[in-house]
């Protein structure tokens, strides 16, 4: 019997009777299959099955039972294929490879959540078709229940403020980094565009931020804000694998969701495919400061010329800008801010966690030598060279700068989420926390067994957890009150996920403060990493580098602005300033009108709101009135006839109890020294300021960037000044005043 060589391995040559056909596979390997009167012959089992997998090898097989299979695909795990492949790492040029013999044999890898094939976790699953059935769009099913989460009062602000802004307009949409403005944009456009019919353009600039758009939309897809319909049709334009391009674009799909230059590279046949001729359309601009460049103006304005679009830009910070592109971003968005907030009224109202950061110094220089191509890597895919990453995992140098810094500052951090870099990294870290006397445990996403580490977490168990890749697990973890960044990020997504495990506020079910500490390692070559502190260092000057233990919450420009309205001028003046300062906010929505309420709380009327609210209960309807009389009477006496009560205020807080069973939250203001005029007129007295120094030292308040005065006067220095020698005045003739007071 003669024998068949191939590839180095000898088969028997059967008889001339039978049937031999030799295959080549387009990935350039030959497969002999023998049929011996109809049955395959068993030595291709025994042969394969001492063959190395290898990544043509894998593919090859896997299209091949794809062929076999009913709708042409199929639908494994990421270890299994990893295993058909020969493969451990997910390395660049494994990425690289499985990719080119994907693209030869036509098929396609890609997940159910739109996340890379390469980026899935072990234990989830991606699915292979060939790349000509796959044209289909992301449908979305609208679902028949209500909203899964209820609005934020600034939410609700922003969607009226949309409302009431006429169509077509040009506008920014500026809400703090987690202060959910993807939310609200995406609630906007499913019931302004897709219920109204209009079709929506949502524009980004990073692959990634696709993904994130399409999750909110699925994710706010109810009846309760498209009344019509029950598939939302989406296309995912972008360069990446698991998106499409502009070609398979249908004129029925309602939401094209795309990357700036995937758009541009291909705008004809967009404009052709879907647009009608003077079609109303609303497109949004994520990360609308990028607005201004060349492929962003190219599509703006070409779409322009054929539709009638509404522009939305969102952003963080509207102006971050330089000075002329400030300029060419108001330009753009000709109808300038349609809504706007800062940080510190998030904080104010309890829905963010006041941020506090501090950076440590690992003194890790000596890192190994990274090429082109691995900065490349780091900026394009967000992982470290296997090389680096192994360095920082082992330095243990590092490692007891992470648990020393925790143990030495327990009562400030404790309970705490570290961010590691891997499975090995989580261990030794756990290792060394345990061996400190510190409650730890790691958790690695994907790891059923590590499940009840989780569970210790929650439960308050445990002080720290170590996790590798706890962000898309849906954890809930309101309490975390620390966020230890001891891996490096060049996404900017991901550091705001990490950010947020501690960012969510006392009325969001999370904590009034949080600490973010990040571990900072000397890069020789220049690698775009993000810090925690960028991400805010433009929406709050107060906030930089602070490391301290504070639960009040900050003034905010707009309780300054209903304080000045509030209080009379009469009023005001017939008391020392400090006391007109309010000590506190009530914050909430109303339930009925969907309108925000503030009410401030002055220090002489703060006990009696308290202790009513400890025992405030729900009356008859017809009783609500009688009741809020008592109440005044028995709970505030005489201070009902003093400045700062409004019997509507009562009456506001027992509607939002009634309604929703919840008691607002008194939240007690800091900083009132900024706009105390008493202190600044007490420094005056007892420096014995007179002349050129003492409007020296006006004037400097005056100015003060941090101060809020120039905004409680309404920025006129005349009634300041007034006010202030008034003040004066009070401290060296009390006696005058004390026929007023």
């Amino acid at each position: 019997m003669g024998r068949f060589i191939l590839n180095g391995s000898q088969f028997p040559l059967i008889g001339l009777n039978h049937l031999m056909v030799i295959s080549k596979a387009s990935c350039g390997l030959f497969f002999p299959v023998f049929y011996i009167q109809g049955i395959a012959y068993n030595w291709w089992l025994e042969w394969r099955e001492n063959m190395k997998p290898t990544i043509p090898l894998g593919l090859f097989e896997l299209k091949e039972e794809m062929k076999q299979r009913k709708n042409q695909r199929m639908t494994i795990k990421m270890r299994s294929f990893m295993k058909r492949i020969g493969q451990k790492r997910r390395t660049e040029l494994m990425v690289a490879t499985v990719n080119k013999h994907l693209k030869r044999l036509k098929v396609r890898a890609y997940s159910s959540t739109g996340t890379q094939w390469h980026r899935l976790k072990m234990e989830e699953w991606v699915t292979f078709s060939f790349q000509e059935v796959e044209h289909s769009p992301h449908l979305v099913q609208v679902r028949t229940n209500d909203l899964p989460f209820r609005l934020f009062v600034h939410q609700e602000e922003a969607l009226r403020r949309l409302d009431e802004t006429p169509m077509p307009f040009s506008g920014i949409l500026s809400i703090p980094t987690g202060g959910g403005k993807t939310v609200v944009a995406v609630h906007w456009l499913l019931k302004e565009g897709v219920n109204r019919g209009r079709k929506v353009l949502w524009l980004t600039h990073r692959h990634d931020l696709l993904d994130q758009a399409f999750s909110a939309i699925r994710t706010l897809a109810t009846n309760d804000l498209v009344k019509k319909g029950k598939v939302i049709s989406c296309r995912l334009i972008s360069s990446d694998e698991t998106h499409e391009s502009v070609k398979a674009i249908q004129s029925t799909d309602q939401i094209v969701i795309g990357t700036n230059q995937s758009i541009a590279g291909q705008l004809s046949l967009l404009q052709e495919n879907w647009l009608k001729a003077n079609e109303d359309i609303l497109i949004v601009v994520d990360e609308a400061h990028h607005a201004v460049s060349e492929t962003y103006e190219h599509i703006l304005t070409t779409v322009s010329k054929k539709s009638n679009p509404t522009i939305l830009g969102l952003t963080a910070t509207p102006f971050r800008t330089l000075e002329e592109e400030r300029g060419l971003l108001k330009k753009r968005f000709s109808d300038d801010i349609v809504y706007k907030l800062d940080v510190a009224t998030l904080i104010a109202r309890g829905i963010l966690a006041e941020p506090f950061f501090k950076e440590l110094k690992t003194g890790v220089k000596k890192l190994p030598t990274l090429s082109v191509a691995d900065i490349q890597h780091i900026h394009t895919a967000d992982r470290l060279p296997p090389k680096v990453e192994d360095y920082l995992t082992i330095h243990q140098a590092r490692n007891a700068l992470i648990v020393k810094e925790y143990r030495s500052h327990k009562h400030v951090y404790g309970k705490t989420l570290v961010f590691a870099m891997n499975r090995k990294h989580a261990i030794l870290l756990t290792r060394q926390f345990i061996e400190a006397g510190i409650s730890a445990d790691y958790f690695i996403s994907g790891e059923e067994k590590k499940g009840e580490a989780l569970k210790r977490f929650k439960d308050n168990e445990l002080d720290v957890l170590i996790n590798v890749n706890m962000l898309t697990e849906g954890t809930d973890l309101p309490d975390v009150q620390t966020v230890f960044l001891a891996r490096p990020t060049s996404s900017a997504i991901l550091m705001t996920q990490m950010i947020g495990r501690a960012m969510r506020g006392v009325e969001a079910g999370g904590t009034a403060s949080a600490q973010i500490v990040h571990f900072h390692d000397e890069w020789p070559e220049t690698i775009s990493w993000i810090t925690p502190n960028e991400l805010y260092q433009d929406e709050a000057a107060e906030m930089k580098q602070r490391f301290v233990e504070n639960q009040r919450v900050p003034l905010t420009i707009s309780i300054v602005d209903k304080w000045y309205k509030s209080l009379p001028k009469e009023e005001a003046e017939a008391h020392r300033f400090v006391e007109t300062i309010p000590v506190g906010v009530y914050s909430f929505i109303d339930p009925s009108q969907r309108q925000s309420i503030d009410i401030l709380v002055y220090e002489h009327l703060a006990t009696a709101y308290e202790s009513w609210l400890a025992n405030m209960v729900v009356v008859e309807k017809n009783e609500v009135a009688a009741m809020l009389n008592r109440t005044a009477k028995s709970y505030f006496r005489e201070k009902r006839h003093t400045f700062g009560f409004h019997e509507q205020d009562l009456a506001a807080l027992y509607h939002y109890f009634s309604k929703t069973k919840t008691k607002p939250t008194l939240r007690w203001l800091k900083d009132r020294d900024k706009v105390d005029i008493t202190r600044l007129a007490e420094e005056i007295t007892q420096r014995r300021l007179y002349g050129e120094e003492k409007k020296h030292f006006i004037d400097t308040h005056w100015n003060e960037e941090q101060s809020f005065i120039a905004v409680y006067f309404g920025f006129d220095k005349l009634e300041f000044r007034k006010r202030l020698e008034l003040e004066l005045i009070r401290l060296e003739e009390p006696e005058l005043f004390s026929r007023v007071e």
